[in-house]
């Protein structure tokens, strides 16, 4: 009876201002209650006494109690531990409802660090912390909410930047396989500051792909591939995978190609002839930088034949009165479409194609607007729409592989060959498919893709053989379908090397990590069981061969000899979890499928996760410190990976197309 009146006193605390201070009949009981910490003129300010109720009275072994609303239990409270254990009880509570959550007192540095992670998630100025409307709304929530400055907020981005890095370094000090890097230089709009771009890619121990940006630091001119070399194997050697390198994926400038042969033989050099094969499969070219200059190719001859309808494009978006009447136009002969007219930029090939595309399908709403409109006179003739239909149709299957080979979940090596194969298809059957103009656009292309690509690049080739779906079989097919008299020559070369490969892979891991494991003579004399067996000694011989080197199948020549995978029956399969599964039994192949398979095979990617339509800075991020601009994007990058705009790119920016054009990357994608 005593508990429960104190539980009446404890409600009626809670009404003290309402009773102007009227004893209540609880209040009058607790008097004689010899000693408590539940004084009636004290409020209860925790938070867990939303579920527990104090008990008064003090029991006989002098201690103070509170019970669960949720379970009845009493708890004891120690005065030096405050509600700590209350609190716990709260966690465990069997009869405490699901989706109630312990709440807790505010904690600024907490909050700190919360506002931290918004400005790097959502890519927002470190103003944002003074925001007027932000402030009140913190105060509104919490009146004990401490506001910062920007400057604070700056420091606290680059804190938690240093932090996350730690982790990483760790990560990649215990990181067991190789690692594949991308380099791409950024420029900032308005400067001849430039930014080098290094993000590394690996498959972790879950048999995922990652990546993650390892720097994002200013490159003050000039750009030679010496000084290039410089920082990439400064930034290298700072995460400590210099020894760890497989590959590096670059775009296709002069610069590139010395820096990369200069960075191969410093890694040589400090690493101990730690790359593979000596480096022959270090360098990688993006393959949607190479697809865009083939591409560009063929667009220098269909320019001068595209003009009426780029022109068309051009009057009707040049104010908002035409596009009233544009509108109308297609409304009155019954077009529906959901994408608008885009105009294409110079440096965006795949624009090109875009405009083509939309502006095919409102071919009669331009010939409805030549009657409406004396000042149009760019309408193209029948002809101009039959061969900008027919360019549209050659550009398409090009369109669709380069947002393939673009995409922000970029593709794994695997898809490269087929690809390349593809193209190269196209371009033999639009070489002789009769428009003489769309002849000639091939033929350019086909010149350009075989200096780039008439040797298919031999270790992405090598990601092909790795997919069980593929394997020497699918390039066989593939190569005698282009030129039967080179196929077998072209197939044994892709098979010698891969064997090269996986032999030196077995060899350096043997020496880096299986020796190390090997027990030692006085471990064996103490531990192995079989040292009392006669052929004890035959044992220790046999642990001392490396594999594949007696007259046994390596464990490569057993995945070539069994029977690939149905391609039919495995579409959707991913191949790395082949690899993490059923590939397991080839032993250490799986491990350089790993390698192999995290080889990306454009640069692409990371232009997602910092600018729209090209590699350069936007304003706010071009007023940052060096230092700042790396510390958001790199830690953006860890936190969320890339991000991924969703929708067209014009669309985006509503009719932007100055900006559009003047942010464009010379990449074209």
């Amino acid at each position: 009876m005593a508990a429960l009146d104190a539980e009446n006193e404890y409600m009626a605390m809670n009404e003290e201002a309402e009773t102007h201070g009227e004893a209540t009949q609880s209040e009058a009981q607790s008097t004689q209650v010899a000693t408590t910490v539940f004084h009636s003129n004290k409020r209860l300010k925790s938070v867990v006494w939303k579920e527990f109720r104090p008990i008064v009275e003090v029991e006989e072994d002098g201690k103070q109690r509170g019970r669960c609303i949720h379970c009845d239990k009493k708890l004891i409270i120690e005065i030096s531990q405050g509600t700590s254990a209350l609190k716990r009880h709260l966690r465990i509570c069997p009869k405490r409802p699901e989706g109630l959550s312990e709440e807790s007192e505010y904690d600024h540095r907490v909050d700190r660090d919360m506002v931290s992670e918004i400005i790097v998630y959502h890519d927002l100025p470190f103003r944002y912390v003074e925001y007027e409307k932000v402030r009140a709304r913190d105060k509104y929530l919490n009146p004990n909410c401490q506001p910062i400055c920007r400057q604070t907020a700056g420091n606290d981005v680059f804190k938690r930047y240093e932090l996350e890095k730690e982790k990483l370094k760790k990560m990649f000090a215990q990181f067991k396989g190789r690692v594949c890097c991308t380099a791409d230089l950024w420029t900032a709009r308005g400067t001849v500051t430039g930014y080098i771009c290094l993000t590394a890619h690996y498959v972790d121990d879950e048999w995922k792909l990652n990546n993650k940006t390892l720097a994002f630091c200013e490159m003050k001119p000039p750009h030679t591939g010496e000084e290039l070399a410089n920082k990439i194997l400064s930034c290298l050697k700072e995460w400590g995978l210099e020894k760890k390198i497989f590959s590096l994926t670059l775009d296709n400038a002069r610069n590139n190609d010395s820096m990369q042969s200069i960075l191969q033989n410093r890694l040589q050099i400090i690493s101990g002839n730690s790359l593979l094969c000596g480096g022959r499969f270090f360098h990688v070219r993006c393959c949607a930088h190479v697809l865009n200059l083939i591409v560009q190719e063929g667009l220098s001859v269909a320019s001068e034949l595209l003009e009426n309808i780029r022109e068309s494009v051009r009057f009707v978006k040049a104010s908002e009165s035409r596009k009233d009447a544009f509108a109308a136009c297609v409304e009155s002969v019954g077009i529906r479409s959901g994408a608008g007219l885009s105009l294409d930029v110079s440096t965006r090939w795949n624009s090109t194609y875009d405009m083509l595309a939309r502006a095919l399908k409102f071919r009669k709403a331009f010939a409805r607007l030549k009657e409406c409109d004396r000042n149009y006179k760019s309408l193209p003739s029948e002809d101009e729409w039959d061969r900008g239909e027919r360019i549209c149709d050659f550009l398409k299957p090009f369109s669709t592989i380069t947002t393939y080979f673009s995409g922000v979940k970029y593709p794994t090596a695997n898809v490269y060959f087929l690809q390349v194969w593809k193209i190269e298809r196209l371009l033999k059957h639009y070489a002789d498919c009769g428009d003489f103009r769309v002849e000639e656009m091939a033929m350019k292309m086909q010149s350009k893709f075989d200096k780039y690509w008439d040797q298919y690049s031999i270790i992405l080739a090598m990601g092909a053989i790795l997919d069980p779906r593929l394997k020497v079989q699918i390039l066989k097919s593939a190569y005698n379908k282009v030129d039967p008299s080179t196929s077998e020559e072209k197939v044994d070369v892709i098979v010698q090397n891969l064997k090269d490969l996986y032999k030196e892979h077995r060899e350096k891991a043997w020496t880096t990590s299986s020796f190390s494991t090997i027990p030692t003579a006085h471990e064996l004399l103490t531990e192995s069981p079989l040292e009392d067996d006669p052929n004890y000694d035959v044992f220790e011989l046999e642990r001392s061969i490396q594999p594949g080197s007696d007259n046994t199948k390596s464990n490569l020549q057993n995945y070539l000899d069994d029977p690939r995978l149905d391609l039919r029956s495995f579409t959707d399969m991913e191949v790395l979890s082949y690899w993490k599964g059923d590939g397991q039994r080839y032993g250490d192949l799986a491990s350089l499928a790993c390698d192999v398979l995290s080889i990306p095979i454009t640069t692409v990617a990371a232009e997602s996760s910092f600018s729209i339509g090209g590699r350069v800075l936007n304003p706010f991020r071009n007023r940052l410190l060096p230092r700042n601009v790396q510390a958001l994007l790199c830690t953006r990058n860890w936190l969320r990976g890339y991000a991924e705009l969703e929708g067209d790119i014009e669309e985006f920016f509503d009719d932007g197309i100055e900006a559009t054009t003047s942010m464009a990357s010379s990449s074209g994608v």
